[in-house]
């Protein structure tokens, strides 16, 4: 894998605006965000790692002991927690670095980057652990594991400069990142899907098996959806390098069209069936925009 320079020629992925929206959702902290996921894994009992703090504001007569004193410092407001903390939330956010993810505009690994960014900062705001794995190649390359509000900056850096691979192999990958660390609470992946299909539902089985709850969030660029392209073109793989001339009739273009989508139903479906919820995120939807849908539970698309 090599470096990767920062996304979008110098823009940050998290701004002062952004930063103070999110701490909004820090208040209900990651149950909000797998709430609107979906919750977690069917039929399988809420683990020690997901149970999660209520907040109320605080009273007279309230034990002075359960104030969160993290809370007034970022928010000036003084809560209590309604009941006790069952252990923080371990996040794993998994970011699929292959070739395929650099293409689309905005480009779609650094859609994913923001808004893994985003969510890991909602996370970390409400006291949870976060860490962050490369998954390229068959491998998977992973950052340091982020355990306090103020490393919000340190996670932004982190995933500023993740680096980048070159092939798909997401099995290979999702097992390198199991083999490396231990079972997240939370595991959260970020992939256009871009491989065959015999990988992606391995992958998504074993995702299943990373976590107490697993979500694939599926990174999606509307011009790969419904193709601009007309006439004989010259197609190559971006990570094979492979060569075709394809003449783009309409009927060729629709049945692209159709065939994308029904490979992103098949993807929900599967995750369904493997208890990880979907989430299909449109790269022309902002970040931040995602993240507060995905928290109010809305339906994001209908496929």
């Amino acid at each position: 894998m090599t470096p990767a320079p920062r996304p979008g020629a110098g823009e940050p992925l998290l701004d002062a605006a952004a930063l103070r929206q999110l701490e909004s959702l820090s208040l209900a902290g990651v149950e909000t965000i797998v709430s609107g996921f979906g919750g977690q894994r069917a039929g399988a009992g809420r683990s020690r790692g997901l149970e999660f703090v209520d907040y109320r504001r605080y009273t007279p007569g309230d034990d002075l002991r359960s104030i969160d004193w993290n809370v007034y410092a970022r928010l000036r407001e003084v809560v209590v927690k309604a009941s006790p903390s069952e252990g923080h939330v371990d996040l794993a956010l998994l970011l699929d670095g292959s070739r395929s993810m650099q293409s689309g505009e905005p480009p779609k690994f650094g859609y994913a980057q923001q808004l893994g960014a985003m969510l890991g900062t909602v996370a970390l705001l409400g006291s949870d652990v976060v860490a962050v794995h490369l998954l390229a190649d068959g491998d998977s390359w992973t950052a340091a594991r982020l355990t306090a509000p103020h490393l919000v900056t340190e996670l932004v850096e982190e995933m500023s400069t993740l680096p980048r691979g070159q092939r798909t192999d997401l099995t290979a990958s999702v097992r390198a990142y199991r083999r490396q660390s231990p079972d997240a609470d939370l595991a959260v992946l970020l992939t256009d899907a871009f491989a065959e299909s015999a990988d992606i539902e391995s992958a998504v089985g074993e995702l299943a098996g990373s976590a107490h709850a697993a979500a694939v969030v599926h990174v999606v660029d509307s011009a790969e959806a419904a193709t601009p392209l007309r006439g004989p073109v010259e197609l190559r793989d971006s990570e094979s390098g492979e060569r075709v001339v394809v003449d783009v009739t309409p009927a060729v273009r629709r049945s692209y069209g159709e065939r994308f989508e029904r490979e992103a139903l098949r993807l929900r479906e599967l995750c369904e069936a493997n208890g990880v919820a979907y989430v299909r995120a449109p790269t022309e939807v902002p970040p931040l925009d995602l993240l507060f849908d995905v928290a109010r539970g809305a339906e994001l698309v209908t496929l």
